[in-house]
């Protein structure tokens, strides 16, 4: 983009950036001491600054102007996300149009930097910032470097390359200590951005420029060699990397080269991230939060989950220099008025070990702008919200998942238009008005059933399969509308030490195909107890040491498993129909005579689907994965779970809100697990609705989003 052009987007900032240019600090100038932390108030992480306890709401935006800062600040919201990079995104246009400001080692342009803090010191006065700067190799590196990626675009590339770890790390440090300097004072947080989309992905996989295909880049050889010990190691060829020898899953043995490499593709990332979070807290000292976007196993389909490089996540969010993970909300159906909405990532995890998640909303609403200044569309046209009361409705919905399970919350205008305007400023200040009546109210979870990912399994999958799609992705939405909360982790956090398990009547095993000898002891000793079930779902423990063994499965589930032939996966129930959305093999039928069958195979009534009682808990098998909403309400009753809701529109609950879309049910009757007498004060719209012996009748609204506070 020409500089004449950027100049000219620039004045569409308003005559206030002018005027108010020269008060930042200067670098000569010592800042009061800023202190903030996560910290939990009453169940919910917040945010503590010079021990202010502030609700993490916040807001972002690629374009800021003047009304649009002005607009959100004057919602009540203290926390501003403010970016500084010049570099072009993914639709070729800068991220920020205030100009690049990292322009060679250890060099900054202040100027540009200062204009965009000016805009918000002006429009937001009293506001807090979120720094994020952009770590990706920049034009005038690359030509110092000729060998060098753009690691944008080939991240996997550059990730474990010692030179620009070092050299990015000290102007990343040095930058840290000038932005100290100058807006100590009003900086809580920093987020480092990396890779495609800013969210550490690689694309060197061919998604999204030609030059990403993959190759034996001299640099990437070189860290693969360090990284598996091996001096003479090479990337196998792409062939074997997407070749799975038993079906649409990755041997042990035939295919180890090519599990060797994805392990190395998604962990050098993972590693990539903790040494620059290290590296960035040696200035912190963990005086200020520290974020970034990472770990959406929930989300990403099967080749991009295998391929995009977010797999390393587990040790990332084990990082002590780590407070806060960010992911935009679903993508997809979920963002629309019939959707559930719902998270990227396994958020109770995260949860487990104090570390904030911030659910961005980002979604295209009704306002929002389909082109972006070179006139290339931006994505989520096939999203957009048709009108004023569809925005209302699913801005309410995320604000109520996030009420719901105590996540922190930012509204994103993206690349400009997706909240510029009175009418979608009014939206957001009503549910921050609806946040300050909750700020001093507890909140805990009371779900009864806990949901486990597995990471390590999916690196064995085939990446054009449809597994990651049906194992993990598509779960979370039908389990959104069985009528009950439930909790979603990984399985490594399976025996950690603070998972509430007393508190679970109905376990879910998504995707667990590798099953380590400790965990299969835990599961024995500490779940298979108490009468809880346990719903295994596709290839439970499948994977051994040196292949595959059906077993296996018949070992962890209790119930007699066999290989099955043939890819005919649709599978019949007394209410419902479901299969794998493409044809998958190996499956496997149940051949146990003491097994309660649920469901058959249609092609030949093989039992697909079946329970198994013993004494001290209930075993559930499932062949396929894609159960339908019903059929997990009937195997969460069968284990105990209380059922709030009997119809298909989403809820969101804990121990002091019910939240609901209304989308089928004019007027839902809920049924709470306590008869005693209690009150539901609406958040939104207000009004009150009486609830007697556990049982009440909400009023007849449909399509709204509803969020009532419980009253005793």
């Amino acid at each position: 983009m020409k500089t004449s052009r950027r100049n000219f987007l620039l004045g569409a900032v308003g005559g206030a950036l002018a005027a108010t240019a020269g008060c930042a600090l200067t670098k000569s100038q010592t800042p009061p001491r800023l202190v903030a932390k996560v910290v939990r108030v009453g169940g919910v992480l917040k945010i503590e600054i010079n021990g202010e306890v502030f609700d993490p709401l916040a807001y972002r935006s690629y374009r800021p102007t003047a009304e649009l800062v002005r607009g959100f600040h004057g919602t009540g919201l203290k926390l501003a996300n403010v970016t500084h990079t010049g570099m072009l995104c993914t639709l070729d246009v800068p991220y920020s149009l205030f100009g690049e400001v990292w322009t060679g080692p250890r060099r900054f342009n202040w100027k540009n930097f200062d204009a965009q803090m000016a805009l918000f010191e002006a429009q937001a006065p009293g506001a807090y910032y979120n720094i994020a700067l952009q770590l990706d190799t920049r034009d005038w590196a690359l030509q110092a470097h000729p060998d060098w990626s753009n690691c944008y675009w080939n991240l996997v590339e550059m990730a474990g390359h010692e030179p620009w770890r070092t050299e990015t790390a000290d102007s990343l440090q040095e930058f840290l200590r000038q932005i100290e300097a100058r807006y100590g004072d009003r900086v809580f947080a920093y987020s480092l951005l990396c890779g495609s989309s800013t969210e550490w992905y690689t694309n060197s996989q061919g998604r999204g420029r030609p030059e990403a295909a993959i190759r034996e880049h001299p640099i990437k050889t070189a860290c693969f060699r360090q990284f598996t010990g091996d001096p003479t190691a090479t990337m196998p060829p792409l062939d074997e990397l997407h070749r799975t020898s038993h079906g649409a899953l990755r041997d042990p043995v035939a295919d180890a080269a090519a599990l060797r490499y994805w392990r190395f593709h998604h962990e050098i990332i993972g590693d990539t991230i903790v040494y620059f979070c290290r590296k960035a807290q040696e200035v912190l000292q963990q005086r200020k939060l520290l974020g970034l976007f990472y770990g959406y196993l929930t989300q990403l389909n099967s080749e991009r989950l295998l391929q995009e490089g977010h797999l390393g996540y587990e040790r990332v969010w084990r990082s002590p220099d780590i407070d806060m993970i960010y992911a935009p909300a679903k993508y997809g159906a979920p963002r629309s008025l019939e959707g559930a909405s719902g998270y990227l990532l396994t958020v109770d995890s995260l949860d487990l070990r104090d570390k904030l998640v911030f659910h961005e909303v980002d979604h295209t609403t009704h306002i929002a702008r389909d082109t972006v200044e070179n006139g290339r569309k931006i994505p989520g046209g096939n999203t957009k919200l048709p009108d004023a009361f569809a925005s209302r409705q699913v801005l309410r919905r995320e604000f109520a998942l996030t009420r719901a399970k105590r996540t922190a919350l930012w509204w994103f205008d993206f690349l400009g238009g997706n909240y510029a305007n009175a009418e979608m400023m009014a939206m957001v200040a009503e549910l921050t008005r609806a946040q300050r009546r909750l700020t001093n109210i507890p909140m805990r979870s009371v779900a009864q059933i806990a949901v486990f990912g597995d990471v390590p399994s999916m690196y064995h999958i085939n990446a054009r399969s449809s597994l990651a799609d049906d194992l993990l992705v598509t779960p979370p939405d039908e389990l959104a509308r069985i009528g009950a909360p439930f909790d979603i982790y990984n399985f490594s956090d399976l025996d950690h030490k603070r998972l509430p398990l007393d508190q679970y009547k109905l376990v879910i095993f998504l995707n667990s195909f590798l099953i380590p000898p400790d965990k299969r002891e835990f599961i024995r000793a500490k779940l298979q107890t108490g009468g809880r079930t346990l719903l295994w779902i596709y290839a439970p423990n499948y994977i051994q040491p040196r292949g595959f063994s059906a077993d296996g499965i018949s070992e962890i589930t209790g119930i007699a498993v066999a290989r099955r032939e043939g890819d005919d996966s649709a599978v019949q129930t007394a209410g419902a129909r479901f299969n794998f959305s493409k044809k998958v093999t190996p499956l496997f039928e149940i051949r146990d005579k003491d097994a309660q069958v649920l469901g058959t195979y249609v092609s030949n009534s093989a039992p697909a689907f079946a329970r198994k009682k013993f004494s001290q808990h209930t075993s559930v098998y499932s062949a396929v994965g894609n159960l339908p909403a019903a059929v997990y309400r009937e195997i969460a009753r069968a284990a105990g779970v209380h059922i709030y809701y009997e119809g298909r529109d989403p809820v969101y609950i804990n121990s002091r809100l019910f939240g609901i879309h209304m989308q089928s049910d004019p007027a839902p009757t809920i049924t709470f697990p306590s008869h005693k007498p209690m009150r539901l004060e609406e958040l939104f719209d207000g009004g009150e609705v009486r609830v007697e012996n556990g049982v009440c009748r909400l009023p007849s609204q449909p399509g709204t989003t509803k969020l009532y506070l419980v009253q005793s």
